[in-house]
């Protein structure tokens, strides 16, 4: 009897420490659990981590929508666009033009714009690009509004009228930049508010274009290789476009 009794006894601790052991298991397992449900919750709770991971998307080169705005206002955006002629860099201000920046840097980083052709070409006025459709009449699939502060551009109050009735509006909460010297990087539109993929850099000074041009960037290097681009001879009569191809191979955000 003492001797089966010690067994049963035995036997008892043994399913003691199985059961604990098991149950030590389970705590575990659910722990673990709801450290990996936090941690998706986390991530899923900070939208910037998935609407402003831009991917690399070279083969689309049309969006149903505006891209969601990513880029930090306070911050000045440098980078470079590789031509078939050489290397333009620039810098883009977000507090100038955020909605302009925002769309370019998107565009950028998504390679939209790689091995898009400088379509047009004014002597001695801007060289266009931008359009993935080289026809002149393409863009990203959507468009927005300008931003243009017409007051501190010192457009006469008579001017700015003129242009509100032909449907310009005006931002006074943006600092544009006037196109007073070459190397102005500005919006290419069709009419008020119909920014899209194309953009021009200016070869001279053109303050006609003040009030007009949604102005987001700046050449900071490389005028000579706009020159070089503003030198290739062009047709005239087809909208100014250049006899020879003229590519921007790739547009990179440095920073």
């Amino acid at each position: 009897m003492i001797i089966s009794f010690l067994s049963m006894k035995k036997m008892n601790v043994s399913k003691i420490t199985f059961a604990f052991y098991i149950i030590l298991v389970l705590i575990i397992l659910v722990d673990i659990y709801f450290v990996i449900k936090t941690n998706n919750n986390t991530k899923v709770s900070n939208p910037n981590a998935s609407i402003c991971n831009i991917k690399y998307q070279p083969s689309v080169k049309k969006y149903s929508n505006y891209p969601n705005f990513c880029i930090n206002k306070n911050k000045i955006y440098k980078g470079v666009i590789e031509t078939s002629y050489g290397n333009i860099y620039f810098n883009l201000y977000p507090k100038a033009a955020p909605l302009a920046v925002n769309n370019f840097v998107f565009l950028a980083k998504s390679g939209f714009y790689n091995n898009v052709l400088f379509l047009r070409i004014i002597k001695g006025f801007m060289i266009q690009t931008g359009d993935p459709t080289d026809t002149g009449a393409g863009g990203p699939g959507y468009t927005f509004k300008d931003q243009i502060n017409a007051v501190s551009l010192g457009i006469p109050p008579i001017l700015i009228k003129a242009y509100v009735k032909k449907g310009y509006t005006y931002d006074s909460t943006v600092k544009s930049i006037p196109a007073n010297t070459p190397g102005i990087i500005a919006m290419a539109n069709s009419g008020p508010n119909t920014n899209g993929s194309q953009f021009f850099i200016t070869v001279a000074k053109e303050s006609q274009l003040n009030g007009l041009y949604t102005v987001f960037g700046k050449v900071t290097s490389g005028m000579s290789v706009v020159q070089k681009i503003d030198s290739v001879p062009v047709d005239k009569k087809n909208h100014h476009r250049p006899l020879s191809d003229i590519y921007m191979k790739k547009v990179t955000i440095l920073n």
